[in-house]
């Protein structure tokens, strides 16, 4: 994800680099997901390919067992989301200059399908659709709107004048743009301070910056600049590659990464309705699939606080796991406490405090320490054991003087 942005004028202009263009991690498949698949046919044949690597390796279907995020509401800001079968879309609206008629990209319908999509992570929940941008592509001089940081700004605005009337419990920002916005921050400063989880990408790597190059450790030097999801409060999410390959190849180093997810294979759907599979790491669509989690979580666990749910959900993955302390820090700009487990985050024996934090148990080792002394073992017999054993001296002690009596007795 990297969006590069200059600012002129006091005015932020984006010259648009997808969050969504990864590098291909394969291209043979029949229906691939693409950002530039809009209405224009008849919707193609849909693809039946059953595996999914992506929940698989996440145990997105024995989440499923549990929960699939039935009353669960989560605002996607994006580039509009198609009317696909299968997708609970109770909200539309299209705000930030962004065209109000048809769609110029299929990105946010990718989005919402996996989060809410008949393939997606949570299939019950609601995704409510707030369109901030028309094409990474965009014409100005047709009236087209680019992902600029003001149009999420007023997505955003539109999500908290919404919020009193649909309560929502995830809001999803697979965008983002490299200069940091003082209105941007302030509004998602405004979105945090609501219950819910604010979830966005941490970025992809550029062609040319630089990230494949082996000195390109991560390190705070280089850490990437990635907004909205640098800012705090935020949940950044990061993509993994399949196979244990290279994330510098996708992803760039960004030190507020808290999670990761892998994509490639997870099955979504097209604008032009037809269902497709992913083929890219991007950290735009492991947002989604994060979302799509927190909305399992939610409906799991409906009367824990937003923090709460977080934290089970870093302290779960597969990887290094939830910071520690206050002021905890995970030293891995790639994958944070690392890649999501769906299942693990539903079922292990957690209790978060209302703050999110996770506290752990210690044995503790005293130097001055001591075993117990051994229980004192009672004797139930001990007293008529010792009336046996007085009368038997006694009886003894008798007959002994008898028997020397018995020559005086005979005279």
């Amino acid at each position: 994800m990297s969006l590069r942005t200059t600012l002129a004028a006091g005015v932020v202009a984006a010259s648009v680099v997808p969050v969504w263009a990864g590098a291909p991690a394969y291209a043979d498949h029949e229906a691939p997901c693409s950002a530039g698949e809009v209405p224009g046919s008849e919707p193609l044949a849909d693809t039946h390919t059953l595996d999914n690597p992506a929940f698989d390796r996440m145990h997105v279907a024995q989440a499923q067992a549990l929960a699939r995020g039935a009353g669960t509401k989560v605002a996607v800001i994006d580039s509009g989301v198609m009317p696909v079968r299968g997708l609970d879309r109770p909200t539309a609206v299209a705000v930030g200059g962004a065209s109000g008629d048809g769609l110029l990209s299929g990105h946010g319908t990718i989005v919402a399908g996996l989060i809410a999509g008949p393939h997606g992570v949570a299939p019950d929940a609601e995704v409510h659709d707030y369109k901030v941008f028309d094409s990474e592509t965009a014409d100005p001089s047709q009236g087209q709107k680019a992902v600029t940081s003001a149009g999420i700004v007023a997505g955003i605005e539109q999500v908290i004048r919404d919020y009193p009337r649909e309560k929502f419990d995830v809001v999803n920002i697979s965008l983002a743009v490299t200069q940091d916005d003082p209105k941007l921050r302030a509004a998602v400063a405004r979105l945090v301070e609501l219950p819910l989880v604010v979830v966005a990408a941490a970025g992809n790597v550029e062609e040319g910056d630089g990230s494949d190059e082996e000195d390109f450790a991560g390190t705070p030097g280089n850490d990437s600049d990635v907004y909205p999801a640098d800012y705090p409060g935020v949940l950044a999410v990061s993509a993994t590659p399949p196979d244990g390959a290279d994330p510098r190849t996708y992803v760039v180093p960004n030190m507020d990464t808290d999670v990761a997810a892998p994509t490639v294979g997870a099955i979504s759907a097209n604008a032009t309705g037809q269902v497709c599979v992913v083929g890219e790491v991007a950290t735009s669509w492991a947002a989604a699939e994060v979302s799509g989690i927190l909305a399992l979580l939610t409906e799991h666990f409906p009367r824990e606080t937003p923090k709460q749910l977080v934290a089970r959900l870093q302290a779960t993955t597969e990887g290094a796991g939830a910071p520690e302390g206050p002021d905890g820090v995970v030293e891995n700009p790639w994958t944070g406490a690392g890649v999501v487990q769906a299942h693990d985050a539903l079922t292990r024996e957690l209790q978060p405090g209302r703050q999110g934090r996770v506290e752990r148990t210690v044995a503790e080792t005293r130097a001055d320490a001591q075993a117990p002394p051994a229980p004192e073992r009672v004797d139930l017999f001990s007293t008529p054991r010792a009336i046996l054993l007085w009368s038997g001296l006694v009886a003894g002690s008798l007959l002994a003087l008898a028997f020397m009596l018995r020559p005086l007795l005979r005279r």
